[in-house]
């Protein structure tokens, strides 16, 4: 969820668009409200000018394609971003979209004098936290989403990288640009197009000009297919000092059970101010009360994500906490494949004996258990350190200051906190970079691929992760599948996507016992 691009940044027009009124429901809420982050501030860092960034990103199509929204659609398609026809997951209907991708946020502001108008479109929730459902042969099925599901495609590296290429190419002609506006958008106002001609065009094309070729406009790496920089991006907020190589890298997980954990993100480094850091929780412990808290804290997410100001986040507590209340109801979606249950509940043995003292204590039927209680436990499994290194005192500062001094109690823990594996199935590639294509895998029952393709992937039911064969020295998609978004290659040589770590609680189970603990785990 942490794409930048400073492109446009009127800074003389200050004034953001009027507060959207709040859905009742959180799944609503979570899937399509902007938590405030739909202003003309946010294009400094994370927003960009709608109908100008999607016009240039269909001319500039190498595969060229026409303009029309089902060009737009495709293209966007390629980053990794869901367009769906149905949305699941939820505690009722919501519906989707039909003119932008599911979890951008898209609206106009017209800030300032002179008075310009702009349409901004900006990242929300459901751009990284809904992903694709799967059919029973493991093939991705992207024209239905499921809400709080990790979409493990979309790779905003790639889509910062190509908006950025595609408008510093076509703004040098903007007459052409405007018209594909025009073509895309009919309906867009005379007041637009021009503050889009004599306003953001000019302020554009200053701004790009300082943008190599062939770079970046973000002063870090991004991630790749699922994977994200958040603490980067915290800092570019920030104005905080950046290392020489910001690797921090975090997979996006699902987010069923997130009620049980008393500190977030992969380190805890977040957690409710008055509340212990790390403590054991029951169901009895998930108090509205508690709910609420961990909300509070979410709120300062939209700060790197979104590129909200501390304050503007704060004022979007509301809307998380309504979130929070329909994610404490969530359920992931169903393993799709075969479930052998003879060996899941062998595995629940294994699981019990093995994983819970870390993972939590899971109770129902071994095919469709649910999570009771979790320890909250954190410590160093020998992971790659990047992320766990990653958060400074200086951004615990920055955190906890102002209106946020009486909700969080950030603190730098260099640790990873253990893994809520409610979902599980859904979220390859594991560990907590995203470094390894499947459980057999990580499990060490073959070995960890070195590199691998990831996005747009089918899944295998049996290894429970990425599919893929064997092509000399990278791991490959099936002969002849298409995969519906565009793949990268994830090379674990580079900084922060080390896939060594956790081999040592394997080592004491048996081959058997391994495959029992992969069919238990496919129903969390």
């Amino acid at each position: 969820m942490k794409a930048r691009l400073a492109l446009v940044g009127l800074l003389l027009l200050t004034a953001s668009a009027p507060a959207a009124d709040l859905p009742e429901s959180g799944a609503e809420i979570f899937a399509h409200h902007d938590f405030g982050a739909v202003n003309f501030g946010a294009l400094d860092t994370v927003a960009v000018p709608w109908k100008l960034a999607a016009a240039a990103l269909v001319l500039d199509d190498p595969e060229g394609g026409g303009v029309s929204q089902a060009h737009l659609k495709a293209r966007l398609q390629s980053f990794g971003f869901l367009w769906p026809e149905r949305i699941e997951g939820a505690d009722g209907t919501v519906v989707p979209g039909t003119d932008h991708p599911l979890g951008v946020s898209v609206g106009e502001v017209t800030p300032g004098w002179p008075p310009v108008k702009v349409t901004v479109a900006n990242l929300g929730c459901a751009s990284c936290h809904a992903g694709p459902t799967y059919a029973v042969d493991g093939a991705p099925l992207p024209e239905t989403a499921w809400l709080g599901a990790p979409n493990t495609s979309l790779d905003l590296e790639a889509y910062t990288r190509a908006v950025t290429a595609a408008l510093k190419r076509r703004i040098e002609a903007p007459d052409e640009l405007l018209q594909a506006v025009r073509t895309l958008f009919p309906r867009t106002s005379k007041w637009e197009m021009a503050s889009l001609r004599w306003a953001v065009i000019p302020t554009a094309r200053r701004r790009l000009a300082d943008i190599p070729d062939d770079g970046s406009p973000l002063p870090f790496p991004n991630g790749a297919p699922g994977l994200t920089n958040g603490v980067a991006a915290l800092k570019l907020q920030a104005h905080a000092s950046l290392n020489e190589v910001e690797a921090g890298f975090t997979s996006i997980p699902d987010l069923a059970d997130r009620t049980f954990r008393t500190a977030l993100l992969y380190d805890g480094v977040y957690a409710p101010r008055g509340e212990p850091r790390w403590r054991p929780m029951g169901r009895e412990d998930l108090t509205p009360a508690h709910r609420d808290r961990l909300a509070a804290v979410t709120s300062i997410f939209t700060v790197p994500s979104m590129g909200n100001s501390r304050a503007n986040a704060h004022r979007q507590i509301e809307a998380t906490e309504r979130v929070f209340a329909w994610l404490e109801t969530r359920r992931p979606q169903a393993f799709p494949g075969p479930v052998d249950r003879a060996s899941a509940a062998r595995g629940a043995d294994v699981y019990a004996r093995s994983c819970a003292s870390c993972h939590g204590t899971y109770a129902g039927p071994a095919h469709q258990p649910r999570l009771e209680r979790f320890p909250n436990w954190h410590g160093r499994v020998g992971s790659d350190p990047a992320r766990a290194s990653a958060f400074t005192l200086e951004l615990t500062r920055y955190a906890g200051a102002g209106d946020y001094g009486a909700a969080i109690d950030p603190q730098v823990t260099g640790d990873y906190a253990a893994t809520v594996l409610s979902g599980l199935w859904a979220t390859a590639p594991y560990m907590h970079n995203g470094s390894v294509p499947t459980l057999a895998q990580f499990m060490l029952l073959e070995p960890r691929s070195e590199r691998f393709l990831v996005g747009g992937h089918r899944l295998d039911f049996r290894a429970v992760g990425v599919a893929g064969e064997q092509a000399g020295e990278v791991r490959v998609y099936p002969a002849g599948y298409r995969p519906w978004s565009r793949p990268a290659i994830y090379d674990t040589r580079q900084p922060g996507r080390s896939n060594q770590g956790h081999e040592a609680q394997f080592e004491g189970l048996t081959v058997a016992e391994r495959w029992d603990l992969i069919e238990y785990l496919k129903g969390l």
